[in-house]
């Protein structure tokens, strides 16, 4: 018996009451059924498969269909398996598998329904992945501009794929991570632009050349078609061996490939250049994207703004300032042109292990190194340096955003009375020992800063909890001292500053003082709001 609490007797015996006969065991831990499902009143022989566990949505093969059904239709492929609950869209019962079962079957029988109606055509066009793509292309462009770029044959071990790119010694950077390495030749590319989202064909499908491919583009997006048809037989006149398309769709890139085989020919026949390239077979490429812009905006929703073409500058890796960095490389810190600057002059010691975002690889070497190094292996396309000194004493350059992770109120000052009048700075920290997360933003001359709500008398007014946060410090001896607080704290004041990160880039920071109360014991004074800037701060002084 498992979780459930049913024997499989009990299961077998309320699905034969509901027309469904088992069959028996089926491959390595699966239970095999056949019967009707019932689609709208019409019944359609099926077969299903449960786990032994009772634990997973019933896997559905259709038997018998209609004849003369189009060759594609959404959700039901052509040996008949129905795909008719989306992975996770609904939460498995596992204490009522029967009832469960019996709710899917219902489902599937809906689902075939609402097919072969027609009534999901539609859905062809969020499926066509699953249409389209034979062979792996990675796509590394982080440029927006249609054209030319090279592709190159990445082999490793004995796979081999493509990979087109703008960029090739990023490209190998991450590649290299990989295990991977490029050929030298470089193979000519295509890219286009369409307005339209693709969608495979019911009737003929795949296309099988050439010229069928480009008069399903005609159907797609004339334009298009007509761009692809002439740098198709530009390729080929001017004896290009080979050509890879890349087709950049509002739903998704997709790509195919051509190998050039020119006939022999008499002189005295004229060449009909379009003829021979709409002859030609074509490989399908699965196009997926690496560059660095889609990995930061895949996660976010909708059309959200990334760190990416910014100069940020990171001060302070720390235990709050390790974790914070690789977020902000996540969102795009150090691509596109941009930058990820971090500076600390500290070294990592065994004390720091306990909560840091490094570990005993890089004990006794500097912070800001050694994340970089990290950061680097885990991003190779991004930009990152590390300037292993004391802020005070550096050029920062160019920069676009500043931020203080050290917890230090005398350098959050300083830094605000250096930069703050002509660079957004948001410093974060840690109050006492753990007691809860803070996060301030100036990005105006309007704004408070550390130092506006950390003398009196506004100490009092923004101070988090009624009771000032106790000082606790742990440690031997005066050079050991350290306030103690766990792992999870410095994670939350990363977090923290990554949401008000994104709501600054979107032009939606309501409150630049936000707070996250981590001891559920105390009660919060001050909600999240926007400090003014106090006259006479001697840190954020006009």
């Amino acid at each position: 018996m498992s979780i459930t609490g049913v024997e499989l007797s009990s299961y077998v015996e309320q699905l034969k009451r509901n027309g469904f006969t088992y069959v028996g065991r089926h491959g390595q831990g699966w239970l095999k059924f056949t019967g009707q499902l019932d689609a709208r009143g019409a019944g359609y022989a099926c077969e299903f498969l449960v786990p032994r566990a009772l634990d997973e949505i019933p896997l559905v093969t259709v038997t018998s269909l209609p004849k003369d059904l189009p060759k594609l239709l959404p959700h039901l492929t052509a040996s008949g398996y129905l795909c008719y609950l989306a992975s996770g869209s609904i939460a498995l019962d596992l204490f009522d598998p029967i009832g469960q079962t019996l709710a899917c079957l219902q489902r599937a029988g809906e689902v075939l329904a609402q097919v072969l109606a027609g009534e999901l055509l539609g859905d062809l066009v969020d499926e066509f992945f699953a249409y389209w793509g034979t062979v792996s292309c990675l796509l590394d462009i982080q440029g927006n501009a249609p054209g030319a770029h090279p592709a190159y044959v990445v082999k490793k071990g004995a796979v081999l794929d493509f990979v087109v790119t703008d960029n090739k010694a990023r490209t190998e950077k991450k590649l290299q991570s990989l295990g991977g390495t490029l050929e030298p030749e470089a193979i000519p590319t295509i890219r286009v632009r369409t307005t339209a989202r693709p969608f495979p064909l019911q009737k003929a499908w795949p296309p099988n050349d050439v010229g069928a491919l480009l008069r399903w583009q005609a159907m797609l997006d004339p334009p298009c078609r007509r761009r692809l048809e002439e740098k198709l037989i530009h390729q080929y006149r001017t004896g290009a061996e080979y050509a890879v398309v890349v087709i950049d769709s509002p739903a998704l890139m997709y790509g195919f490939g051509v190998i050039f085989k020119r006939p022999v020919r008499r002189k005295s026949h004229p060449r009909n250049f379009r003829q021979e390239v709409y002859g030609h077979a074509f490989t399908q490429l699965s196009c997926v994207r690496i560059d660095d812009r889609h990995m930061a905006e895949r996660s976010l929703p909708g059309a959200a703004k990334t760190l990416a073409a910014l100069k940020v500058v990171l001060v302070g890796c720390g235990t709050i300032g390790g974790f914070l960095a690789e977020l902000l490389v996540k969102a795009g810190a150090g691509t596109s042109g941009g930058r990820l600057a971090l500076v600390d002059s500290d070294w990592l010691g065994p004390q720091n292990l306990g909560r840091h975002r490094l570990g005993m690889p890089h004990l006794f070497k500097n912070k800001a190194v050694q994340l970089a190094s990290e950061l680097e292996r885990l991003s190779p396309g991004s930009s990152i340096e590390f300037m292993p000194s004391d802020v005070k004493r550096l050029d920062l350059g160019q920069v676009d955003l500043l931020i203080d992770a050290t917890g230090s109120q005398s350098l959050t000052d300083w830094l605000t009375w250096k930069y703050a009048k002509a660079v957004p700075v948001l410093a974060t920290w840690v109050e006492g020992p753990g007691l809860a997360v803070r996060a301030l933003m100036k990005h105006s001359s309007a704004h408070g800063c550390s130092r506006c709500i950390s003398q009196p008398p506004q100490q009092a007014v923004y101070q988090v909890f009624d009771e000032p946060t106790p000082t606790v410090l742990k440690g031997h001896g005066c050079e050991g001292l350290f306030v103690p607080f766990p792992a999870t704290a410095s994670i939350q004041a990363a977090s923290l500053t990554m949401e008000m990160l994104q709501e600054w880039l979107e032009g939606r920071l309501e409150h630049t003082l936000q707070t996250r109360v981590l001891d559920r014991s105390r009660t919060l004074k001050t909600t999240d709001c926007t400090p003014l800037r106090q006259e006479g701060c001697l840190a954020c002084h006009s």
